[in-house]
């Protein structure tokens, strides 16, 4: 009987629990194969998108790299000139940072970073020249142009692919690029000043000060900041309504158009002025307008701001955008451009109507001022300028130095070699404050 009993346990074990057991550790082990591939689909992923960052950031320093050697021709102050050059040695120290986040199988690192690190060297090797009093040679100026071109080739080639999707790219060798620098400068070590991209015109990201200097005048409350909302965005009524209490304090607006376009608009709470007003555009236009469309535009946001109280105001940059112009504008006294006192207007390209103002800059930097009148005279202000510079305008600016300090200057427009710049040269010492390059977009104009 016992046996008997022994030999029905054994059939149930092997006719039910060993099959059972059977299943559980195959579904555990497709569970577990599941987990483990979509966690290599996670790593590669996440590799995947490191290594499109860091080939992104490549071509943005590569870029940068070229337009600070360019800046180089023209500069004639020996403290913008150091600063350049340190400026070289920062972008080339991040260069390589990101080609060794680049696989070597998908980018031939090895002869792009060296010709990159060379660039570095060189410029810190110039850098202790001009500390040391020596000044550039024909040799070494000869040398920084043919590294411009070199880095225009590269950053091209670079940005090609990057446009097209060419993410992991081919290898990019050439002898060329590594025979423009000499091989005597000992490799140094990255420092941290980045650069800043100004998309609005010059010195638009100076002006965020501790204080609105440009708000003044009585409180309002909610019904008068409403009033006056109501007046600006065009509309019978809001939706909704509330308070922020930022840098400048203000009365928040939401409303609807009849065409189901929204609005946004903000009030001071001291003063009742204009901070912000959005709304979007009735039709689609895209690209540069002809000369005389940009006219009617510039003539439209003109108007608005002169009937908002804001006198004195020039275009100075402009962006153009599906259904919109974007124009900045600059407050102008004593024939000077006042570039902190900025205004951001949008135009509708159909109507001309208004659909979007961005007053925050002149609130946080207009005052009066007392502009003295410039020591140098332009002539002698030009005779600063870069022979290299081919001049095409040139006219008075009050350029921000430091968040809080400003100095006059003249503003000379021109070109070196097709590419754009502006220089501005102190009006009192003759000294050369800072260098722009300008980049035409098919949206219009930016400055870096």
């Amino acid at each position: 009987m016992k046996y008997e009993k022994a030999e029905k346990a054994g059939h149930i074990i092997t006719r039910v629990i060993v099959p059972l057991a059977l299943v559980v550790a195959v579904v555990s082990l497709a569970f577990w194969g599941t987990q483990q591939r979509a966690l290599a689909d996670e790593y590669k992923n996440t590799a995947t998108n490191m290594y499109k960052r860091a080939f992104n950031e490549l071509c943005t320093d590569m870029n940068d790299l070229q337009t600070a050697l360019g800046k180089l021709r023209v500069v004639t102050s020996p403290t913008q000139n150091v600063l350049l050059l340190d400026d070289i040695w920062r972008i080339s120290g991040s260069c390589v940072s990101m080609l060794s986040q680049i696989p070597s199988s998908h980018l031939d690192v090895g002869e792009l970073n060296l010709f990159i690190t060379r660039v570095g060297d060189y410029a810190h090797a110039l850098t202790k020249k001009a500390l040391a009093g020596e000044t550039a040679s024909d040799e070494d100026r000869d040398q920084l142009d043919q590294l411009y071109a070199r880095c225009g080739e590269i950053a091209k080639d670079l940005n090609d692919r990057l446009s097209v999707g060419d993410v992991p790219v081919a290898a990019i060798t050439s002898d060329e690029f590594l025979t423009a620098v000499d091989d005597t400068y000992a490799s140094t070590e990255d420092e941290s000043k980045f650069p800043t991209l100004i998309y609005d015109g010059p010195f638009s990201e100076s002006t965020q000060k501790q204080e609105a200097r440009g708000v003044t005048g009585d409180e309002v409350d909610m019904d008068k900041a409403r009033e006056l909302a109501l007046k600006l965005a065009d509309i019978p009524s809001f939706d909704s309504e509330g308070d922020s209490n930022g840098k400048i304090p203000a009365y928040d607006f939401h409303g609807t158009y009849e065409d189901g376009r929204e609005v946004d608009i903000s009030i001071t709470k001291t003063g009742g002025l204009l901070i912000w007003l959005m709304s979007s555009a009735t039709g689609t236009a895209s690209g540069i307008p002809d000369d005389a469309t940009v006219e009617e535009l510039k003539k439209a946001a003109l108007d608005w701001l002169s009937a908002q109280g804001y006198e004195s105001m020039k275009a100075t940059y402009a962006q153009y955008y599906a259904g919109t112009a974007l124009i900045n504008f600059a407050y102008v006294e004593n024939d000077a451009i006042v570039y902190n006192d900025l205004i951001k207007v949008w135009v509708d390209r159909e109507t001309r109507g208004i659909v979007g103002a961005d007053a925050r800059n002149y609130l946080f930097s207009h005052v009066e001022r007392d502009i003295p009148a410039p020591t140098l005279s332009k002539e002698e202000a030009e005779a600063k300028v870069s022979v290299n510079l081919d001049i095409e305008s040139s006219e008075l600016a009050l350029i921000p130095v430091t968040p809080t300090k400003e100095r006059l200057c003249y503003e000379f427009k021109g070109k070196c070699d097709g590419d754009e710049y502006i220089v501005y040269i102190d009006a009192e010492t003759g000294e050369e404050q800072q260098i722009f390059v300008i980049i035409n977009t098919e949206n219009g104009q930016l400055t870096l």
